[in-house]
C-alpha cells in the first residue's frame, strides 16, 4: 500500500472559516479606528490607514482564512484608504502635496484662501479663542474659532494654519 502523505493521515483539515470570529474582530478594529480618528484626533492620516489595513487582514487570518485572502485584504483597504486621504486632501485643502501649506482650506462651507500674511499668534485681537479643527494634508494644525466643546462650525472669521515654530498663515474667507 502506498504511503499517504502526514497530512491526510492524520485526519486534519483546515479549520473552518468563523463569520462570527471576522466580524467580531472587525468590530473591535473599527472601535480602534474611530479612538484613533476622533478621540486621539488623527484624523484621516497614514497611520491610521495602516492600522485599519493591518487589523483587517489580521481579522481575516483570525477566522482562518487563508494567507493569500488576508494580504489581498490589506493591499485593498490600504490603498481604499490612501485613495480616501488623498480625495480629502484635494476637495479640502486643493492640493495633493504633503509638505508645506496649503493654497486653500475649505471649512464649514466656506473656502479660505491664504493671505500672504504669516503672524506669530492665532488671533485678530479680542475675541473667542481659536482652537484646533484640522489638519493639513502636511501635518500642519488649523485653527479657527469653533463652538464650545466641539469641532464644529463656529464663525466666518479668518483660518490660521502653523506654518512653522510658532508662525501662523493667515487665511482669509
Amino acid at each position: 500500500m502506498p504511503e499517504a502523505p502526514a497530512r491526510a493521515s492524520a485526519g486534519t483539515s483546515p479549520a473552518p472559516v468563523s463569520r462570527v470570529r471576522v466580524l467580531a474582530a472587525l468590530a473591535v478594529l473599527a472601535l480602534l479606528i474611530w479612538t484613533l480618528v476622533s478621540v486621539a484626533g488623527l484624523g484621516p492620516s497614514w497611520d491610521v490607514v495602516l492600522v485599519a489595513a493591518v487589523g483587517s487582514a489580521a481579522a481575516v487570518r483570525f477566522a482562518h482564512v487563508a494567507r493569500r485572502v488576508a494580504v489581498v485584504t490589506l493591499l485593498v483597504v490600504g490603498m481604499t484608504g490612501l485613495g480616501w486621504i488623498e480625495l480629502i486632501n484635494k476637495v479640502q485643502y486643493g492640493t495633493l502635496a504633503l509638505t508645506g501649506a496649503p493654497p486653500l482650506v475649505r471649512w464649514c462651507g466656506t473656502t479660505y484662501h491664504r493671505s500672504g500674511v504669516v503672524t506669530l499668534s492665532p488671533s485678530t485681537g479680542v475675541g473667542p479663542a481659536y482652537s484646533k479643527i484640522l489638519r493639513t494634508p502636511s501635518g500642519d494644525d488649523v485653527f479657527g474659532e469653533a463652538l464650545r466643546g466641539h469641532h464644529s462650525c463656529g464663525t466666518s472669521g479668518d483660518l490660521f494654519v502653523g506654518v512653522g515654530h510658532r508662525l501662523f498663515a493667515v487665511y482669509d474667507p
